[in-house]
This record gives C-alpha cells, sequence and structure tokens, in this order.
C-alpha cells in the first residue's frame, strides 16, 4: 500500500541513532553502518502530547531494512499499538511474542532489563506508542506498576478503540479538537492496558507455534488477496483446522474474527485506489465487494467519512 505523500520522509541509522538518544533506545541495523546514508524506513513519524506526562508516538513507515532496538531507560508504564504490520519483542532471555495487526502490549521497563525489538523489511508498519510518567499516572488515579523486573502483557485491541485511532490518523481535525480527541483515545488505552502485572481482557488460549504458522497462512491469503471471495471452510482447510477452531484461535491470536480481518483489508486496499483517482463504483469492485452501497456503508463506517469524499493524493 502506497503511503499518504505529504510530509513522507526517509530515515536513515543516523536519524534512528538521534531517535533513540531522545526514547532511551539503542538501535542496530544488520549490515549498515550507524554512519550509512541509505534509507531504513520511509514514512511518517509524529508525535503528540495530549497532556503533561503523556506522549504518543504515531509511526506510518514501509521497512526498507530490517532494524532492531532495544530500551535502555525506565518506563512506569508504555502500550504499544499495532496497527499494521509484525513486530518481534521479548524482555531478556524470554521466548520472543510476535505481535500481530490488532494487538497492543503493555509494558513496565527497567533500565537493566529492556526491551529488544526487531521489524523484519518489506513491510508497511503502522504502530502507536503511548507513554506515561509516574506523576501523570499518579494525577490519573492509576497506580504505576511495583518497581521490579520488566514486566510485559500483550492483549487484542477493542474493535471500537483500534477503529477510533485508525480515524484520528487518517482524518485530522482543527488542533484543538485533534488534541482532545487523542486525549479521549489515549485515556481509553490506559483503561484497557493499564495494568501489566494480570491480563486486561482475561486470559487468551495458548497456541501452540505450529498452529500459530498456520494462522499466519490464513492472514497472509487475506492480506495478500482480500478481493477474493474467501469461504470459512476453505481457510478452514488451509489452517488445518475445523471451522470452529479456526474462528476461536484465529481471534485468540490476531484480536479479531477472521473476516473482521479481512473487512480491513478490503477497506485498506479501498483507500489506497481512491488516492490513486479510481471512482467508487470502480474501486468497489477491485476491494471484492459485490454492490457499491454496500462498500460505501462499511467505508463510511470504519473511516468516519465517505469515500466519494478523499480527494486522490496528489
Amino acid at each position: 500500500m502506497s503511503l499518504p505523500a505529504a510530509d513522507v520522509r526517509q530515515h536513515t541509522p543516523r536519524d534512528l541513532q538521534a531517535y533513540g538518544r531522545r526514547y532511551g533506545l539503542d538501535y542496530r541495523i544488520p549490515g549498515l553502518s550507524p554512519r550509512a546514508e541509505a534509507p531504513v524506513v520511509r514514512g511518517l513519524v509524529r508525535e503528540f502530547s495530549p497532556r503533561p506526562g503523556m506522549q504518543l508516538v504515531a509511526s506510518d513507515v514501509e521497512v526498507l531494512h530490517r532494524y532492531d532496538s532495544r530500551s535502555r531507560a525506565s518506563s512506569p508504564l508504555s502500550i504499544i499499538v499495532l496497527l499494521e504490520g509484525r513486530a518481534e519483542v521479548a524482555l531478556g532471555d524470554a521466548r520472543p511474542l510476535t505481535l500481530s495487526p490488532g494487538m497492543a502490549l503493555s509494558v513496565r521497563l527497567e533500565a537493566d532489563q529492556g526491551l529488544a525489538a526487531s521489524q523484519p523489511a518489506g513491510q508497511r508498519l503502522r504502530a502507536l506508542t503511548l507513554s506515561l510518567d509516574e506523576a501523570c499516572l499518579t494525577r490519573l488515579g492509576t497506580v504505576a506498576p511495583e518497581p521490579g523486573a520488566s514486566r510485559m502483557h500483550a492483549w487484542p485491541l477493542p474493535e471500537p478503540l483500534r477503529q477510533g485511532l485508525e480515524q484520528a490518523l487518517v482524518t485530522p481535525l482543527p488542533d484543538e479538537a485533534q488534541g482532545l480527541l487523542l486525549e479521549g483515545l489515549s485515556l481509553q488505552l490506559l483503561a484497557h492496558g493499564g495494568r501489566v502485572d494480570e491480563p486486561a481482557s482475561g486470559p487468551a488460549p495458548r497456541l501452540v507455534l505450529q498452529e500459530r504458522r498456520r494462522l499466519e497462512r490464513v492472514r497472509d491469503a487475506l492480506r495478500h488477496e482480500p478481493a477474493r471471495e474467501h469461504r470459512l471452510e476453505t481457510l478452514a482447510e488451509l489452517a488445518a483446522m475445523s471451522p470452529a477452531s479456526l474462528r476461536r484461535k484465529f481471534c485468540a491470536a490476531y484480536g479479531r474474527s477472521v473476516f473482521d480481518y479481512l473487512r480491513d483489508c478490503r477497506l485498506t486496499l479501498a483507500h489506497d485506489y481512491l488516492t490513486q483517482g479510481f471512482s467508487v463504483q470502480q474501486v468497489a469492485h477491485f476491494s471484492g465487494y459485490r454492490h457499491a452501497s454496500n462498500f460505501a456503508t462499511a467505508f463510511r463506517r470504519h473511516f468516519g467519512y465517505a469515500p466519494s469524499s478523499l480527494p486522490p493524493a496528489s
């Protein structure tokens, strides 16, 4: 998918090192010198301060070269949301966890036990990181996790909250209204993911590695060919599971149903086609919708505005 043309820039290893100094991260780009001028990512990185002690960083980048990072500063609470792409994260020597679209990660970090992350090349990565300091948590009446070892907890992002975050990022408002909207969404993130020492939404079913790999096949089929008419029975065969198992385990792995994920892929594809200047009727057909009216309704519900109101990218 193409990125918005405005304000897109390339970020070199030197740029990543500057981000690292600001956010307390050490970056490593395998095969590239820290002084290399070759781009590592291309896209947008935006910073917001919804209220004192609360920082929200939104990234929408194409990963051109794999890069790794490790935190080296303590943090009472950070919430990382993945909207698109994939990342591997791990604390210390623990087994890495794969973050996929629709997942969130709540973490408390100590300086001596950082969070390691790896972003593979060849993907579009859209992520949000909400960081709160202890003074902000106290003012909000939220108890910060007790000091001790670094801890993290992964949880599925509720669909209404995911849609709200998506809409806030693609539909900018005047500065004051945008600030209020982002503050409200940040507080919702805190409400859902403010605890690191216990699950935010109850324990999720455990999935073995082989099941996750088979689920990845299903997710890749939906992501790469969203316009196809996918049937649950066919996808279940691809996953070597019963349809009921696929429904349950896909939701456990990615935080949304099979067909919610397919709808999101179709609407993301549709958004891209609209910015290229295609008509609503054409985009509906290209994106797997039989009727333009159904497409327009789904698009408005997802993005908050009609597809006909989206101007082509300049």
